[in-house]
């Protein structure tokens, strides 16, 4: 007998696909202690969702989907986002990335800051419209659904004329190796010219992102000036980075 009810078995379930990348039904309805049937109306659920790919009596997590990665290390999130608040100061101009603990630090920049935005996602678009900010502007262009990321020729011109104080950065992979990487390709040309763009560049990244390593390369590590983090960073990472010279705030 399965020990899941419904909601807890497809959340599990999602956990399972997300650190497998994927598995097949019959393996499912093993680990779960289910009928393979079961497993199927689960996953065509989570299809349904976009959260998950359907092939050949498998399920394959699509690698990143934004409203489903607000669920996860919220707490840790939360914090990350207000310590990079912190950081901003009167008549800054600064770049947010994509990503969700960078949504975090749009809603916590204080009402009637005079400071320049430079923004290029829906989500943290969402958050600067309730501001009362000198100057916003948006990035436009393609959409695309699962990062909330507007691409375009445009706006990595816009960037380019863009000089900025501060750049958060996100990302989804971090490296000794293999440096910061993310899902898509497409968010490569984005992040490095906001990189080459910017005067210092602070990295919001969750404990979790550590040792991580995702398809796409956009920086080497030694790009960053300063990473914001959690406590459940591995104190070898807190060397490695400051003996880099890059500053490392843990909250």
């Amino acid at each position: 007998m399965s020990m899941y009810n419904k909601f807890g078995r497809i959340n599990q379930m999602i956990n399972v696909l997300r650190e497998r990348n994927g598995a097949s039904i019959r393996d499912l309805a093993q680990e779960f202690m289910v009928s393979e049937m079961t497993i199927r109306r689960d996953l065509e659920r989570l299809r349904q969702d976009n959260i998950i790919s359907l092939v050949h009596g498998a399920a394959i997590y699509k690698s990143y989907n934004l409203d489903l990665e607000k669920g996860v290390n919220i707490s840790e999130k939360e914090r990350i986002g207000k310590a990079a608040a912190k950081r901003i100061q009167m008549d800054d101009t600064i770049i947010i990335d994509i990503g969700t603990t960078t949504e975090h630090l749009a809603r916590h920049i204080p009402q009637n800051f005079s400071i320049s935005v430079l923004c290029f996602t829906m989500n943290s678009l969402v958050e600067i419209h309730k501001k009362t900010i000198k100057s916003f502007i948006i990035g436009g262009g393609s959409f695309h659904p699962d990062t909330q990321l507007f691409e375009s020729p445009e706006t990595i011109e816009l960037i380019r004329r863009t000089r900025a104080t501060k750049f958060f950065v996100s990302t989804a992979g971090i490296n000794r190796k293999l440096e910061l990487t993310t899902v898509n390709f497409y968010e490569v040309g984005v992040k490095q010219t906001c990189i080459q763009h910017a005067d210092q560049k602070f990295l919001l990244a969750d404990s979790t992102k550590f040792d991580k390593v995702k398809p796409a390369y956009f920086a080497h590590l030694n790009d960053i000036n300063v990473v914001i983090t959690d406590n459940g960073i591995r104190e070898e990472w807190i060397h490695i980075l400051e003996d880099m010279g890059i500053e490392v705030e843990i909250v």
